[in-house]
């Protein structure tokens, strides 16, 4: 600090020293000349008041001794020319030094006036010389802040970059065991999937021989019906009521699986095509009335026809809907590029966000098995993730990238 201000103080001197040399020294030997004059001007005048004196006194003399002889009168008489000849010279002389001394006067009120301009200008920088100095100060307290400024965020990005360290670490483990989880999940799910084929091969072949049985008994039933056309209408009822006792008794997963069987022989709509009735015709043929029975026997309930809830989902076409795995919430997808959440918990549905980020109207939607994460498609070739909780886009891919 103390060498800072021995500097900017010899600066100051050596400025000084540079100026004085610039605006002085041409116009000392001015300064020196009018001096000189002065002083010449003084001796002229002391000169010239003692020529006067004795050009006085001779011609008192002259006045008092003109009576003497001739001699000394003209002695005296030359005598005063050659003084009055100095005189006249002298008063030319003290005239031409008045003329110089007014000449120099005038320069002295001009160099006056520019002593002044430039000690203005000498006051101007003293003032900004003082608020650089402020401002310096100032400067030099901000970058002392900012270097502890400086250090502290060293600090603070060393103990990020530590802790990231240790997510990392974390999370490497946590993807590690994710994986063998997933892993797990997978050889579960193959387990589980032959395990249902299983069951939907077992499934199948006891539908099967359940039908071929009951197909077998119709036949026979048919067969006995032709040959005692008169006692058909009671045997065919009998053998329906009882044919249906034996269906309901001869297998329980036969009525555990109903509708699985309904939807392999066609139902209701196949039965309805083949021009099965409500009730049995008593004047059909027999043909007509075992399809009769085959379709009362295969009947199914009827598809949901009540409208439980209606909104407009988009501002255009909605193209996907997707059910939360784990809350009432619903995930619909449409050509207005967003994805919308709604809560359908209540009577009206309630918009809960609205995924933006795509460039193209979304195709399909799907939660995750833990209804954390939400993927759309789009027909920008795209697939986007965005996390549930917080609404925002995590994954944005394509193809090309």
């Amino acid at each position: 600090m103390a060498s800072d201000e021995q500097e900017w103080r010899l600066s100051l001197m050596r400025r000084l020293a540079e100026r004085d040399r610039r605006e002085v020294t041409p116009f000392k030997e001015i300064i020196l000349q009018n001096n000189r004059l002065l002083d010449n001007v003084a001796q002229l005048k002391a000169d010239n008041l003692k020529i006067s004196v004795e050009n006085e006194q001779l011609r008192v003399a002259f006045a008092t001794g003109g009576k003497g002889n001739g001699k000394d009168s003209n002695a005296a008489q030359i005598a005063i020319t050659a003084l009055e000849k100095k005189l006249l010279a002298q008063q030319e002389e003290l005239t031409d030094l008045h003329k110089r001394k007014g000449e120099n006067s005038q320069m002295i009120v001009d160099l006056n006036l520019k002593v002044e301009k430039q000690q203005l200008i000498v006051k101007e920088k003293e003032s900004c010389l003082a608020e650089q100095k402020t401002a310096n100060n100032i400067l030099k307290a901000e970058v002392q802040m900012l270097k502890s400024s400086l250090e502290e965020l060293k600090k603070l990005n060393n103990t990020l970059l530590d802790e990231h360290t240790a997510l990392q670490l974390a999370f490497s483990a946590l993807e590690d065991k994710l994986r063998g989880v997933q892993e797990e999940n997978r050889c579960l799910l193959e387990r589980l999937m032959r395990y249902k084929s299983k069951d939907a091969d077992k499934l199948n072949e006891e539908n099967e021989s359940f039908l071929r049985k009951r197909s077998d008994k119709l036949k026979r039933d048919l067969e006995d019906a032709v040959r005692e056309p008169n006692s058909t209408l009671p045997r065919l009822t009998r053998n329906s009521s009882s044919h249906s006792q034996h269906g309901l008794g001869d297998s329980d997963s036969y009525d555990n699986d109903n509708d699985r069987y309904s939807s392999d022989t066609g139902g209701v709509d196949h039965c309805q095509e083949a021009g099965c009735g409500p009730e049995l015709d008593m004047f059909s043929s027999p043909n007509s009335r075992l399809r009769d029975v085959l379709c009362h026997s295969t009947t199914k309930p009827d598809n949901p026809s009540t409208i439980f809830m209606k909104f407009d989902a988009h501002e255009n076409e909605s193209h996907a809907v997707r059910w939360s795995p784990i809350e009432r919430v619903l995930a619909t997808g449409g050509a207005d590029r967003k994805v919308k959440l709604w809560d359908v918990g209540k009577a009206s549905p309630e918009p809960r966000a609205v995924l933006s980020g795509s460039s193209a109207g979304i195709n399909s939607v799907d939660f995750d098995s833990t209804g954390s994460y939400i993927i759309g498609t789009s027909n920008d070739y795209g697939a986007r993730v965005w996390t549930v909780g917080d609404n925002r886009l995590r994954v944005s891919g394509k193809p090309e990238k």
